[in-house]
């Protein structure tokens, strides 16, 4: 099944906010071990982590999937997954890859899935899930939000509560499916003025006319970039998933 798809997971070791963040417990299993687990209930055969890391890398290895050693200076996880791309062996047959960004350790594999099937019937060079959520969860920076339009093509991404006034929101989940050539495309582009600002890569695509498509899910995912958000995830899963 997709066996033209690649799932890259990029997991880089040095966090700024979080002390090796692939690295940390979650009960008995790290971070990376979670996201590894998560994935592989896809089915899919093309999963690899691109990582800095050699304790990264024998993680994965002892969980049955690839790992690819990638520069530590990599700017960002998109062009840490696009290094990683380069470096695959008998990849020719890939046309599409997923970002699946390696912080979400209960991330549904169903979300994955429904992204590629999208992808791959759409127009779209990328594609991306949201879901929609009231005030309350969207009411934070850390949380990005997106406004489409009504055939579903992403217009911004925006830390700021956008639209303004509204009563529901599209939460960004850091997922992305990317047509290959389109991966090879986005990372030659130098970095954004809205990029920049924002401190959101998806935005230098929108900014040189290339188009994310959106596709709807039904659930957010815990997010892990600080000590706090650890806690919400042991106790996540303490209560769901520890028996």
């Amino acid at each position: 099944m997709h066996s033209d798809v690649a799932i890259v997971i990029p997991s880089r070791l040095k966090s700024t906010r979080l002390y090796q963040k692939p690295l940390q417990l979650i009960g008995l299993y790290t971070m990376i071990e979670h996201m590894l687990n998560q994935v592989k209930q896809t089915g899919l055969q093309n999963i690899y982590v691109a990582t800095d890391s050699h304790l990264i890398e024998d993680i994965v290895i002892k969980n049955g999937c690839k790992a690819i050693m990638t520069d530590e200076n990599c700017p960002s996880g998109t062009d840490r997954v696009f290094s990683a791309v380069q470096l695959m062996q008998d990849s020719d047959h890939i046309e599409y890859i997923i970002n699946v960004q390696g912080d979400m350790p209960f991330l549904e594999p169903n979300v994955i899935l429904k992204l590629i099937e999208n992808l791959k019937t759409s127009s779209f060079g990328i594609m991306t899930p949201v879901v929609k959520v009231d005030r309350q969860v969207a009411d934070s920076n850390a949380n990005v939000k997106v406004v489409a339009n009504k055939d579903g093509k992403a217009l911004y991404f925006s830390r700021s509560m956008v639209p303004f006034g509204s009563s529901e929101f599209l939460y960004h989940i850091g997922v992305y499916g990317f047509q290959k050539n389109t991966l090879t495309k986005f990372v030659e582009l130098p970095q954004s003025f809205l990029e920049k600002q924002e401190n959101l890569e998806q935005l230098r695509a929108l900014e040189n006319n290339i188009d994310i498509g959106i596709v709807f899910v039904d659930s957010v995912p815990i997010s892990i970039d600080t000590e706090s958000d650890l806690e919400k995830a042991i106790e996540f899963y303490n209560s769901n998933y520890k028996n």
